[in-house]
């Protein structure tokens, strides 16, 4: 999920109300157009320019921003740190980009790092993330600099550096840890919510769920919040606790819920189903907030069915069950045609995630489902396929799972190496803690079985256990099955 979606109107509207402009839209784009098209405009003025558009939001006029981009390429090698920060922070304000200029204006960063002001600095890494360049050479040097010289930074500068680094896709240890050590020192003390939601954010899409970190977090984020925040920028926080399996303070999520009760309105259709999963999964049960939620939702998708991206349609599937799961009778729900859509795009997603983990994540869950029908009594290779053929199986309610063992009641769920947090220890994210709740709340046991240490095991018959380990660490009574499997077995006695 990019921090675009997050983006606060908000945050824009506050930006232009700080700066005088003169003249109404349509006449600044006029001044813009023309200077552009007398040619020779220097970095100053393309910068200048783009900042009058920003402070305007006027972020339609793709002509105009296209010869901006256009002029700024040409320009490139003469800008200053003044004049490239407010160039990017300009196009990063509005919206807009062109993937080729900026990534070329990466290069003159690096050049003009030593001379970037720390506030100069986070602003563009944050533009230039959020556009998705991952220049090397200047990530390289940004990192190297935060991590001397962390100090120097304000809370919301490293909140913003360590944003860039996440939307660009680079996780950085280092930087993330000394990021997050001068949170927890001096800096921490002036963080706002809007920076402690961006540290989370960052977390989540690096995958980093530290347990030494995230209850402070959330605690810090409930106490920086207001009413006056932006509901986007508390969503791109609560969205990272979620995504992340974090157990959140329970006065956060209450003066969270209140803050996006408020302002439903306000948020895109997208932003709603985002707010519904991960309150839902943080398991908030405030009946008022997603009956807002649910009703808005189920109108925007009535009325326009493809207006909510297929992804986010398996999340808001997993939110409409997670709550009628937590408050039973009196659960708000969808249309029913809106749910039953949503259940149907939650498998097509379920698959399209298999079939994107590739060979390897093919072999890997083949490899689980021999090893359960194995660990479940099944020994030879007949026995073995129909086991496996009959693992499959689908809820009274439309919920597919994927290997359920009927006689444990017990639904083995394989866990790849995407799902799992890059810190230590590797635990599963929050997609598949929903995915675990759900079933649990039909009547499954759900035994988690991660990638790499299922591969680590050196053949059949130790998989095998590794299976049966993980469905007893759940809690199931295999006594049976574990002296089954421990019989000798000989394949071809009579």
């Amino acid at each position: 999920m990019h921090r675009r979606g997050f983006a606060s109107s908000r945050s824009s509207a506050a930006a232009a109300a700080q700066a005088q402009v003169s003249g109404d839209v349509s006449a600044v784009v006029a001044e813009v157009d023309a200077l552009l098209s007398r040619g020779g405009a220097g970095p100053k003025d393309i910068a200048d320019a783009a900042m009058a558009l920003a402070y305007l939001q006027a972020r339609n006029d793709r002509r105009v921003w296209g010869k901006l981009f256009e002029a700024a390429a040409a320009a490139k090698a003469d800008f200053d740190a003044a004049s490239l920060t407010s160039f990017l922070w300009a196009a990063n304000t509005a919206g807009v980009g062109h993937f080729k200029t900026l990534y070329e204006l990466a290069g003159p960063a690096a050049k003009l790092l030593p001379s970037l002001s720390p506030a100069q600095l986070a602003t563009v890494v944050e533009a230039l993330g959020a556009a998705g360049v991952n220049d090397t050479e200047l990530l390289k040097a940004v990192s190297g600099r935060v991590v001397s010289k962390a100090g120097e930074f304000s809370a919301s500068q490293l909140a913003k550096v360590l944003g860039g680094f996440a939307a660009a896709g680079v996780p950085d240890v280092a930087l993330t840890k000394a990021v997050l050590a001068a949170l927890g020192g001096k800096a921490g003390g002036d963080a706002s919510a809007k920076d402690v939601s961006q540290v989370l954010w960052a977390l989540a899409k690096a995958g980093r769920a530290d347990a030494s970190v995230l209850p402070a977090m959330s605690k810090a984020l409930g106490a920086k919040l207001s009413p006056a925040d932006a509901p986007q920028d508390l969503l791109a926080g609560l969205w990272g606790l979620a995504q992340l399996g974090a157990k959140a303070d329970a006065g956060m999520l209450s003066k969270a819920a209140g803050v996006i009760k408020a302002a439903v309105g306000e948020l895109s259709t997208e932003q709603q189903v985002y707010a519904a999963w991960s309150f839902a999964l943080l398991g908030q049960a405030d009946k008022d907030l997603y009956s807002s939620l649910f009703s808005a939702i189920g109108a925007a998708v009535t009325s326009a069915p493809d207006c909510v991206p297929v992804p986010l349609l398996g999340c808001l599937a997993e939110a409409q069950l997670l709550v009628a799961d937590k408050l039973g009778a009196q659960a708000p729900k969808l249309p029913a045609q809106v749910l039953n859509y949503a259940l149907s795009m939650h498998g097509v997603v379920g698959d399209a995630a298999k079939l994107k983990s590739g060979s390897a994540g093919v072999a890997f869950r083949a490899e689980v489902a021999q090893a359960t029908a194995r660990a479940t009594g099944a020994r030879y290779k007949p026995e073995i396929a129909a086991a496996v053929a009959a693992l499959p199986k689908v809820t009274a309610d439309g919920l597919p799972v994927e290997m359920a063992v009927e006689a444990l009641k017990v639904a083995v769920l394989p866990v790849d190496e995407a799902s799992l947090s890059s810190s230590t220890p590797r635990v599963p994210l929050g997609p598949v803690l929903a995915r675990a709740e759900l079933l649990r709340a039909r009547g499954y046991t759900p035994a988690i079985v991660s990638a790499p240490e299922f591969n680590a095991q050196p053949d059949a018959t130790a998989k095998a256990k590794f299976v049966l380990a993980a469905i007893k660490a759940a809690g199931v009574n295999v006594n049976a099955q574990e002296k089954k499997l421990n019989e000798p077995f000989d394949p071809y006695a009579d």
